[in-house]
């Protein structure tokens, strides 16, 4: 960490049960770093993460649900769109 960010730190105290600490101290040996430091790049690289598969699919299973199509509907719709894609790949090769 340079100095110049050095003034940016915060400190937070959070309790962590006995258990978690432990397995966060083995993963942080076989990091080779300190427990600080791994659990700081725990955080960043999550926080920094885009967004999950669910939190990307949630709109789309929303208007699915309010769509009141039925798990068969949807899997005949996906199994169409595949197939005209394959269909449109192959035309694209010849």
């Amino acid at each position: 960490m340079s100095p110049e960010t050095a003034w940016m730190m915060h400190t937070i105290e959070i309790p962590i049960p006995d258990e978690l600490l432990a397995l966060i101290d083995q993963r942080a040996r076989g990091a080779g770093v300190e427990r600080e430091e791994y659990i700081r790049s725990v955080l960043s690289r999550d926080v920094k993460a885009g967004a999950s598969l669910t939190e990307v699919l949630a709109p789309f299973r929303a208007d699915v649900a309010a769509s009141g199509i039925s798990d068969e509907e949807l899997e005949t719709l996906f199994a169409r769109a595949r197939d005209d894609s394959h269909r449109e790949r192959r035309a694209e090769r010849q």
